[in-house]
């Protein structure tokens, strides 16, 4: 595994957090450093 995999998956783990504390899409996607289509696409997959 890559270090760039290691962050994707911290970034993912942080936007699962603020999304289960009731935070709305896009602004954990932005607090995570995600953007907004990727993120849906990790997701629903």
């Amino acid at each position: 595994m890559s270090i760039i995999d290691i962050k994707q998956t911290e970034k993912v783990k942080v936007l699962l957090r603020l999304l289960d504390n009731q935070e709305k899409m896009e602004t954990a996607c932005s607090k995570a450093g995600l953007n907004v289509e990727v993120a849906k696409t990790l997701l629903f997959l």
